[in-house]
């Protein structure tokens, strides 16, 4: 269930929401100052939780569909 999945610590929420992201997770992802995040979220409270992804990894993986959606397209002529 958690495979390719690495703990890097837990962060404490302050007074205006804002949460400081582990220096290693910021190296080892490459995050920089002024690197867009996106926050995303379950609907339900009790399920999953929050989950963070740079923004340019969300563009990467749309080419990667379109390239994936033109390849079984292909495979269906």
């Amino acid at each position: 269930m958690f495979k390719g999945i690495k703990f890097y610590g837990s962060v404490k929420v302050g007074e205006r929401g804002q949460i400081a992201l582990p220096v290693e997770l910021r190296k080892k992802q490459g995050i920089k100052p002024g690197d867009k995040i996106l926050v995303l979220g379950r609907e339900e409270k009790d399920a999953a939780g929050v989950f963070l992804m740079k923004a340019d990894m969300l563009s990467k993986m749309m080419e990667r569909f379109k390239d994936f959606g033109r390849m079984m397209r292909e495979v269906k002529k």
